[in-house]
């Protein structure tokens, strides 16, 4: 590869990496991507390895995530038996499909969270005071909020996904 195209995809890479760690995602991920995304051919594992100056076994193991997000897919390349993987081209694809499932994933901590919270006060406890009953009431109204705010994300996300 030409020398100034090479320090061109260096920058991309180094870029996109910076990127998505400020977005709290694996900065060696995305670079991995990067390099896929900007191949014109499918790449092999040990080609992978030579271009990130990686080992096999963190571009492999970094490789599968990226195949869980369907931001890769293994491609067969006749008379080879070595593993080759291309980038799915639709960024935005690869993006919503990341969001959705941070997102997803949080929601459902956050409904197991209130669950177990409102399990926790709940105002059947014959021990508690009538102070106690009003705090509960308060921690119930609290609850509420987060709970709309729960419901206003997955709501966004699902608008989101109809534009992308």
């Amino acid at each position: 590869m030409n020398k100034k195209l090479e320090m061109a995809q260096d920058k991309f890479m180094e870029s996109i990496g910076r990127l998505a760690g400020s977005f709290g995602l694996n900065n060696f991920i995305a670079q991995l991507y990067a390099v896929l995304y900007l191949s014109d051919k499918p790449l092999s594992l040990d080609e992978l390895v030579e271009r990130l100056k990686a080992s096999k076994g963190n571009i492999s193991l970094n490789i599968r995530e990226l195949e869980k997000w369907g931001a890769v897919k293994n491609i067969w390349v006749k008379g080879s038996r070595k593993d080759y993987y291309e980038a799915e081209p639709d960024i935005r694809k690869v993006a919503m499909t990341k969001v959705k499932s941070g997102v997803q994933k949080r929601v459902e901590q956050l409904t197991n969270m209130i669950e177990e919270f409102k399990e926790l006060i709940s105002s059947d406890d014959k021990d508690m005071t009538d102070e106690d009953r009003k705090i509960v009431k308060i921690y119930h109204e609290k609850l509420k909020k987060i709970e709309d705010m729960k419901d206003l994300a997955t709501k966004a996300l699902s608008l989101a996904e109809k534009f992308f």
